[in-house]
Order: C-alpha cells, then sequence, then structure tokens
C-alpha cells in the first residue's frame, strides 16, 4: 500500500505538469490561428485534406454523416437589437469614446442587412455546404457512383432545412443522376435531436455524468475576464449606458457579434475592442459553458450511435452503397462527440483549466461534420470503416492495427457499452 501510495505521489507532479503543457500549447496554437477564436462561430474549412490510403483490396461503398448546419446570422434573437439600442442611446447622450464612436459607425452600415435575418443560414453558409459535399464525392466517388442512394435528414429548424438542400444541391452537381431523398418530421428526431422536448420517443433513463469539478460557470468568469474594461474602451460612462447587472450579457453579445462576421458577406471587423489576451479569454468562457452545457447529458445522444449502426447494418447487409446524411446543431454535434470519445473528446474533466486541452470549439464549427466512411473486401468477410470529422482522420478508443481503420464489428460491441456507462 505504501508503495502505490509513493508511485501515485510521483506521478502526480508528472500528470500535472503534462496538463499543464497541454494547456499551454492550446494557448500558443489559439495565438498561432487566432481564427479558432470565433469558437463555434469558426468556419469548416472545405479544403481537400491528405487521406490515408485503405488496407489492400478494401474498397469505400458508404458513408454514414452527421453535420451542424452552415454558417448562420446570430442565433440570440434580441443581439442585434440589444447593439443597437445601446449604441443609439449612448450616442444620443454624448456616452461613446473615439473607439465607440468608431464601432457605432461600423454597426450601423451592417445593421440594416442584419436586423431582420437571425438565426437564417448566411450566403457563405449555403456555398460552404455544396464546397463541403463536393469534398466528400471527391474523396470517395465510388460510394455516390451508378445506384446509390442518399438519404438526407434534418431537423425542422429552417437554416437545417436550407443546410441539407445545399449539401445535396452540391452531390447532385457532381453527379445529376444520384438519387437522393431529401426529408424531415418528428419520426427522425432520435438521429437527429435526441433530447428535444418535440421529440416523442425521447429517453428519459439514460446515466447522468455530473461535472467532476464544483466551480461554476459565473465563479469561472470571474476569475477569467474582466468585463467592465472592455466596455470602459467604448463608453466614459459604463453604468450609465449598460447597468451592472447586465454588463457581462452585454459583453458576450460583443464577443459572439464580432465572430458572426465570419459567417456574412462583410470585411468589417469589431474584433479591435479587445486584447489579444481578452478574445483569448472570451473563448475559454464559452468553451467552459458548451461543455458544463453537454457533459452532464451527452449519453443522452446514444439514439444518434444507435442509428448509425442500425443503418449501416442495413447497407452492409443489402449491399446498397450510397449515404445517410444527418444535418442538426452545435448542441446535439458536441455531445455526440463525447459519446463517441472522438479525438478524447469523451474525457472526464476534473479540473475547468483542462477544458481547452479536450473541448476545443473550433472543432464544433459552422458546417461541423463527422463521417464514417465504410470499406469491404471481396475476399475477406469483415467490415472496415473509418471516422473523419472536419474532413480529418479522427481517433476512437477501439484497438486497431491499421489506424485510422477500425473493425465494424469492434465498434459495435463498443456501441453496445455505452449504454451500460
Amino acid at each position: 500500500m505504501i508503495r502505490r501510495i509513493l508511485i501515485a505521489a510521483l506521478l502526480l507532479p508528472a500528470a500535472l505538469f503534462c496538463a499543464r503543457a497541454q494547456q499551454s500549447d492550446i494557448i500558443e496554437q489559439l495565438k498561432a490561428h487566432p481564427e479558432y477564436l470565433s469558437g463555434t462561430d469558426f468556419l469548416c474549412p472545405t479544403g481537400p485534406v491528405a487521406l490515408t490510403p485503405a488496407p489492400k483490396g478494401y474498397k469505400p461503398f458508404y458513408l454514414s454523416h452527421y453535420g451542424r448546419h452552415g454558417a448562420r446570422y446570430a442565433w440570440q434573437s434580441d443581439m442585434y437589437e440589444r447593439l443597437n439600442t445601446v449604441f443609439t442611446r449612448a450616442a444620443e447622450a454624448d456616452n461613446l469614446t473615439p473607439l465607440g464612436l468608431s464601432y457605432k459607425q461600423r454597426f450601423d452600415s451592417l445593421y440594416p442587412s442584419v436586423r431582420y435575418r437571425v438565426g437564417d443560414l448566411s450566403r457563405k453558409g449555403w456555398q460552404q455546404q455544396q464546397e463541403l459535399a463536393s469534398r466528400m464525392f471527391d474523396n470517395f466517388p465510388r460510394i455516390f457512383r451508378k445506384k446509390a442512394t442518399v438519404m438526407a435528414r434534418t431537423s425542422t429548424s429552417t437554416r437545417c432545412v436550407m443546410t441539407m438542400s445545399s449539401f445535396c444541391l452540391g452531390l447532385k452537381a457532381r453527379n445529376p443522376r444520384l438519387d437522393i431523398f431529401e426529408n424531415f418530421g418528428t419520426s427522425f428526431l432520435p438521429a437527429i435531436l435526441p433530447l428535444d422536448s418535440h421529440n416523442p420517443f425521447r429517453e428519459e433513463s439514460f446515466p447522468l455524468t455530473p461535472l467532476s469539478f464544483d466551480e461554476t460557470w459565473e465563479q469561472y468568469i470571474e476569475r477569467t475576464i474582466d468585463y467592465r474594461t472592455i466596455l470602459t474602451r467604448l463608453f466614459p460612462d459604463v453604468d450609465r449606458a449598460v447597468p451592472a447587472q447586465e454588463q457581462w450579457d452585454f459583453v458576450s453579445y460583443l464577443y459572439f457579434f464580432a465572430a458572426g462576421m465570419d459567417s456574412l458577406d462583410t470585411d468589417l471587423d469589431f474584433t479591435d475592442i479587445f486584447t489579444p489576451e481578452e478574445r483569448i479569454a472570451l473563448w475559454k468562457i464559452d468553451d467552459f459553458q458548451f461543455y458544463a452545457n453537454a457533459w452532464p447529458t451527452h449519453l443522452g445522444y446514444r439514439p444518434i450511435v444507435d442509428d448509425i449502426v442500425a443503418r449501416a447494418d442495413e447497407r452492409i447487409a443489402s449491399g446498397q452503397i450510397g449515404a445517410d446524411l444527418r444535418f442538426g446543431h452545435d448542441y446535439t454535434f458536441l455531445p455526440l462527440l463525447m459519446t463517441l470519445d472522438v479525438d478524447g473528446f469523451g474525457h472526464d474533466v476534473t479540473d475547468p483549466d483542462e477544458i481547452p486541452v479536450w473541448c476545443q470549439l473550433q472543432q464544433v464549427p459552422m458546417g461541423a461534420n463527422i463521417h464514417f466512411v465504410f470499406y469491404r473486401s471481396k475476399r475477406k468477410p469483415d467490415i472496415l470503416f473509418k471516422v473523419l470529422l472536419n474532413g480529418k482522420e479522427a481517433r476512437l478508443p477501439l484497438e486497431t492495427d491499421s489506424w485510422p481503420y477500425y473493425s465494424w464489428d469492434a465498434f459495435k460491441a463498443y456501441a453496445s457499452s455505452i449504454a451500460l456507462k
């Protein structure tokens, strides 16, 4: 017993050092790629990605996909109106700094075009989905050849419906004869939004996974950023412009509004009101909230995994080539990554400062997508598959001697164990 305690005591500092090193690496990565600081407003890249050839004799025949909707306007229903009201009143009260006046002038030039577009898919989002579909086709043309069938399903959100239509249009552009059926409806919710309040098949018995730390989001905010300082750059009298109890919410709107410019057809930049360190702090706060919201109920998204397994087995049994496409939201995509433990997303974080190591929001961008790509051989009975996260080969907690390829039977055994956690 004493020996085990001593070993644990020796290992703990090493583990802490490793965790701190990883945290430092993430911060350096954010500094090198400031586009990541847009968090879930970062646009999923659509360019080509190098992929590992399949083992000899194996050819792709089926693809199972879950994607987040494409780039959109702000999702907060009052964001544009709230910013307009605060800056208009501040201008009328002569309560704007030179930077605040510059911000208002830029905002005013954009406001008419965004005012009534809350939640809508943007033109960039429409184009992005066609580019993602084209990349999928180019990577796996055998899957979409003659006699292939594509089944596409989505949530009832307008931006998701448009995302699905744009994606399928991108596939059709590559093969006009491709058999595609687009659909949405309540019966598809288990495979799209399992915990949606309108899902009549919603399961209530899934195991909860409580957070392994006690710190609240509010406490984390207070020790991570001095958000009032940001407001002093815009308003000489901060409390007159924004009541004290509303100041954090308003700063978060400023952050999300700036991040949302990536999704729109504009060259306007609103990040100059933040220092680089503040943008990283705001990213970390958003990351904390996403993790804290998703982790406790992430196993409730197991029905998506069940659907992936069921539909893949149907294709395998029938020999039918093609794809099943699902389109949803970031608040589903992240817990799905956690449930599958893709690239370590299933790690149970015990220290909030380690959240950025295990849960990086640039992996849940606008247009985020995960692909299960299936391969078979004429000479061997086993089915292989690999996982692509945003186009790149990803890892699962399964043993394999030919990564990124895994045994489908091994995955199904693993998927069954998810239900027992």
